[in-house]
């Protein structure tokens, strides 16, 4: 694969930076003075418990709509009943009423709608509240995969893409020390949905040869699937052993792997 590759798509939350416990912290600020305040514990432990393969079902889709429940652990058990049987790439799309557990935002996402506890701008509201958090509580960046993603931008073309405001997303650069280092970034992204238009608008050339586009990113929906029905290549992030696997070329676990696979492609 790694000589053939000229262009690298990478993600930028789950995938050059990963922290694997931020959602013990988020679930505490979404019911914190809220009826759900004494769910929070329970809430930890399911959503733990998803990450395991215990709960839930990664890498599927399910109906987003709020639900009644008596606990957390029936709450946890009406939204299993919410899970779509499989679907294409094609038909997924064209649902806006699905959401996709392809990481841990989307897991919260899940939880937080199902509870009502996301409405009238309060997402924005928690996602900027553990922004703060993480930064407060330090955040950086990997020094190996910095240099990979360095060195490999003097062989291929490298694009970030990040669903992220450009406000947003910049600062998170910044706070890992990644300033200047992508070559070429879309913000806003629209992934899954506008993906491939918005690189291509950066080089309508780029699916002539699609074996040499690659996708790295922790959340196949929105990263991997549009390359893959062009027909590139795909590197599947996944820090969560035991769920369920979408199909991808290559699975890394940690950014040290990672940056071993970068390194290798970027020589």
């Amino acid at each position: 694969m790694h000589r053939a590759v000229n262009t690298v798509i990478f993600d930028l939350d789950g995938t050059v930076y990963q922290d694997t416990t931020f959602h013990r912290d988020y679930i505490r600020f979404l019911v914190a003075d809220t009826p759900f305040a004494q769910w929070q514990d329970d809430l930890i432990q399911l959503v733990d418990g998803v990450f395991a393969g215990e709960h839930l079902t990664m890498n599927r889709f399910y109906e987003v709509k709020q639900v009644q429940a008596r606990s957390a652990w029936e709450l946890f058990c009406t939204l299993q009943q919410n899970l779509c049987p499989p679907l294409t790439y094609q038909e997924a799309v064209q649902n806006s009423q699905l959401i996709y557990l392809g990481d841990a935002w989307s897991v919260l996402t899940l939880v937080g709608e199902a509870l009502g506890l996301l409405s009238g701008g309060r997402s924005e509201r928690l996602y900027r509240k553990m922004r703060e958090h993480m930064e407060r509580n330090g955040m950086a960046g990997h020094p190996r995969l910095h240099d990979a993603i360095a060195r490999l931008a003097q062989r291929c073309n490298v694009i970030l893409m990040s669903n992220s405001y450009a406000e947003t997303a910049r600062e998170f650069l910044r706070q890992l020390g990644y300033d200047g280092l992508f070559p070429k970034v879309i913000y806003s992204a629209n992934k899954p949905f506008a993906m491939i238009a918005k690189v291509e608008e950066l080089d309508q050339t780029l699916f002539a040869q699609p074996r040499t586009v690659l996708s790295i990113g922790d959340h196949a929906f929105n990263d991997l699937m549009p390359i893959a029905e062009k027909g590139g290549r795909t590197v599947w992030i996944n820090p969560f052993q035991g769920i369920a696997r979408p199909n991808c070329h290559v699975e890394l676990a940690t950014l040290d792997d990672l940056a071993d696979f970068l390194e290798e492609i970027g020589s």
